[in-house]
């Protein structure tokens, strides 16, 4: 079976720019966890949420945003934050409970 290699190509990109956003989005979860005043995080968290909507991000898969944003935020609740929790001395907990409000 002949793959165009030019298609091969744009697919991959299209895979990579996804993939960074994920990636960059589970780092925003985490580090708003840890210091929920963060606003780098924020930032970051609110740019891949309007990346994952967006019209390009349409042009460059067929899957929702909507649902990878949801399977995203299931997989910190269930994984991420309960390996945080584990882990996390009662140091940093402390400074995290201290900046929640």
């Amino acid at each position: 079976m002949y793959v165009d290699p030019m298609t091969y190509a744009v697919e991959e990109l299209a895979n990579g720019i996804i993939i960074q956003a994920a990636n960059d989005y589970r780092k925003a979860m985490k580090d708003l966890w840890l210091c929920p005043r963060n606003r780098e995080a924020r930032i970051v968290k609110r740019e891949c949420e309007r990346f994952f909507r967006s019209r390009y991000f349409n042009l460059l898969t067929t899957i929702s945003g909507t649902w990878l944003m949801r399977k995203l935020k299931e997989e910190f609740e269930t994984k991420t934050k309960k390996e945080l929790e584990e882990c996390t001395s009662p140091i940093i907990k402390n400074f995290r409970d201290s900046n929640m409000t």
